[in-house]
């Protein structure tokens, strides 16, 4: 079973009203269910028959009637691609709730003195207290008289006997997806999961590359565009019909695709070297390919695409949708902050009257404008109270604090939520302009200085650079800045952060 410092790295489904779990290990992919199902000429208990999965057969089992349990079928399943030792099947569910980390002492082993389970072991879920059961993939597949099919995602090895195989050739597994008029193709390795047909939510962070959010694994993911990430234009709104989701250790991004079109085996050499100055990303379009089908794709290089800083940037604001934390904690061996002089970590641009940055592990999530602030009159820039999380917060007006002129509400106005002193402050902002990763900051740059006038702050901040960009943006510290208008406010302090509810 995959595990993650000691723990059990689990997908979770609903089937026949049960929760069960499969080990990530084991776990493909999620597709729908189509209405109709094609026979297969075998006899095993639950076989619903075959469907097509790109180009494969891969025939759909319903665990219902083997463990006993029968209700009519509601059209909105699910197939979950489940393989083992090189075998794959589709498995009938009624939904995918996510993936959960469990420590794997807290897995309880299960046996049986006669017959075979279809589970290993169960955990009681960590924030329900819900008993959920473990499916064991390998009894699954070895259920008697199941047709099952080879794992074309996860091969470890050539097959003996294939043309060209077996002699050293260097081969590479590519998910190929087409984006609008563009087909790439995708190291596999590097996609986590598929999406298929799912809802880009707006949020905060879109953008020209972030074009939303959407629901996986008990978090907010961004939704990418990759034409805009490639250089290749842009992809349509409605343009979005499934997903590839990539695992970058410390949080989710999902490539938003017109389509998922097939699983591909290529020789290294079948790759042609793309010309550099016929693409704005050298570094990420890497290769062309002739496929099978006699189409021409863009080989995008996987381990290029997992630390372009733009990806990782995006990562980094998964947000839980329980209590707004980070999803995933970020592992302290891919962290860029480990840096000295920091270059990679994440910096969220936005304006106040001026385009400033600002780290983002300083932001503790990014709110929409309310409806339903409380106004107030007290010191120049404290617009008022927000109630967020059980909680009321100070909202206070960026542009105010710095010197410039208010403008009020407009379209693009946010709130940045901001830890300080054991309480949140709400910095409200004109915009979003983008998250980008650290390239340079003045290594000579003094600290912030804490008495001076606040309006001058942005005078004495460091300069720094980020992305491709060449301009360059006052390094804007805002727990210092909330620290700063706490201090000299006669107001009450900051409030106590609302208790996790998650």
């Amino acid at each position: 079973m995959d595990s993650d410092s000691g723990q059990a790295v689990l997908g979770l489904l609903r089937i026949a009203g049960m929760d069960v779990a499969v080990p990530l290990a084991a776990l493909r992919e999620v597709v729908p269910c189509p209405e109709r199902l094609s026979g297969l000429p075998a006899a095993a208990e639950g076989l619903l028959g075959a469907m097509r999965l790109r180009s494969l057969v891969l025939p759909v089992l319903d665990l219902r009637p083997v463990i006993g349990r029968t209700c009519a079928r509601t059209g909105e399943e699910v197939v979950v691609v489940v393989a083992d030792a090189g075998s794959a099947l589709g498995l009938l569910a009624d939904e995918v709730r996510g993936v959960v980390r469990v420590p794997t002492e807290a897995l309880v082993p299960v046996t049986v003195h006669d017959g075979t389970l279809l589970f290993s072991s169960a955990f009681l879920h960590p924030d329900t207290g819900v008993p959920v059961s473990v499916l064991d993939a390998a009894a699954v597949l070895a259920r008697p008289g199941l047709p099952v099919v080879a794992d074309l995602t996860r091969a470890v090895g050539p097959p003996d006997g294939d043309a060209g195989r077996g002699t050293g050739r260097a081969v590479r597994r590519l998910v190929t997806v087409r984006c609008g008029t563009h087909v790439l193709a995708v190291d596999i390795a590097q996609v986590h999961t598929t999406l298929p047909r799912f809802p880009v939510r707006a949020s905060v962070l879109s953008g020209s590359l972030c074009r939303g959010v959407v629901d996986f694994a008990g978090a907010e993911v961004p939704v990418a565009d990759p034409l805009e990430l490639l250089g290749l234009g842009r992809m349509a709104d409605d343009g979005f019909g499934a997903g590839l989701v990539l695992d970058l250790g410390h949080g989710y991004v999902v490539l938003g695709v017109s389509a998922l079109l097939d699983l591909v085996e290529l020789a290294q050499t079948d790759v042609l070297a793309f010309p550099a100055l016929a693409t704005r990303r050298s570094d990420l379009v890497t290769g062309t390919a002739r496929l099978p089908d006699g189409s021409t794709c863009l080989v995008v290089d996987g381990d290029a695409l997992v630390v372009d800083g733009d990806v990782v940037a995006l990562a980094s604001v998964n947000t839980a949708l329980t209590d707004g934390r980070p999803a995933v904690p970020t592992p302290r061996d891919r962290a860029p902050a480990d840096r000295p002089d920091g270059v990679g970590r994440p910096y969220l641009v936005h304006s106040a009257g001026a385009d400033v940055a600002t780290r983002l592990d300083q932001v503790a999530e990014i709110l929409p404008f309310p409806e339903d602030a409380l106004a107030t009159a007290t010191a120049d820039g404290v617009l008022g109270v927000v109630v967020h999380r059980q909680a009321a917060v100070p909202v206070l007006c960026l542009r105010t604090l710095l010197g410039r002129p208010p403008t009020g509400r407009l379209a693009t106005s946010c709130l940045l939520l901001v830890a300080v002193d054991g309480g949140h402050v709400a910095f409200a902002v004109d915009a979003l302009r983008s998250i980008e990763p650290l390239t340079w900051r003045d290594p000579d740059a003094a600290d912030p200085d804490a008495d001076g006038d606040l309006s001058r702050v942005l005078r004495g901040a460091p300069l720094l650079q980020v992305g491709t960009g060449s301009r360059l943006l006052p390094d804007l510290d805002l727990v210092h800045l909330a620290g700063r208008v706490l201090a000299g406010s006669a107001a009450a302090p900051a409030v106590p952060a609302a208790a996790s509810t998650g």
